[in-house]
């Protein structure tokens, strides 16, 4: 009897410990650094999303990482602030690097200041 209750609590600590690694699979994991090219114009701000397709509204999942080769293609000076990384101010023709972990979802809106274009965020 005793040997019988060891073996139904050993296959169910097996059970517990076969699904609860299960179900870590399925949390966010750390993926690969994507590099994308950012252009700042005076009239938009776009970033490369495939070889020749150019969006100012982009989808990301939460957990990607995104390296933004950024180059100011405008007349004016520009900054940009994404989740905290910043460019600094970019006079026309320069370029920077930012490194932005996408980690909240939602929905959010960057704007080139002063006074310049938008880029549209989505974070699923």
């Amino acid at each position: 009897m005793r040997t019988r209750s060891v073996g139904v609590g050993v296959a169910a600590l097996a059970a517990l410990v076969l699904g609860s690694a299960h179900a870590a699979d399925a949390t966010t994991q750390p993926g690969k650094l994507y590099v994308s090219p950012l252009v700042i114009r005076d009239d938009a701000i776009k970033v490369r999303v495939r070889r020749l397709t150019w969006a100012d509204d982009l989808r990301y999942v939460r957990g990607a990482e995104v390296r933004y080769e950024v180059v100011n293609r405008g007349t004016r000076r520009f900054s940009l602030n994404i989740l905290g990384s910043r460019t600094g101010v970019l006079a026309p023709g320069r370029r920077t690097s930012i490194l932005v972990a996408w980690t909240h979802r939602g929905k959010f809106v960057f704007r080139a200041s002063p006074k310049g274009a938008r880029l549209r965020v989505t974070v699923t």
